[in-house]
């Protein structure tokens, strides 16, 4: 049987900072490392949140990569 531990987890918040010539966006990405297992799913979109109402950018995308260990 497969064990899976938690490690730790990122959270990235990126904006959109302005578009190209070809009317793609341009984006910058914040990241917040080592957040621990547990912050629910509503808890950090509700700080994501909150930091990007911060920004003058709007907010493009909230991403949670988790990092775990498999044995």
């Amino acid at each position: 049987m497969t064990n899976i531990s938690f490690v730790n987890a990122t959270l990235r918040l990126t904006y959109t900072i302005g578009y190209d010539e070809q009317n793609e966006p341009l984006v910058a990405t914040k990241s917040y490392r080592n957040l621990n297992s547990t912050h629910s799913t509503a808890d950090l979109v509700a700080v994501a949140n909150a930091m990007a109402s911060l920004s003058s950018q709007p907010l493009a995308s909230i991403v949670k990569q988790e990092t775990t260990n498999l044995s």
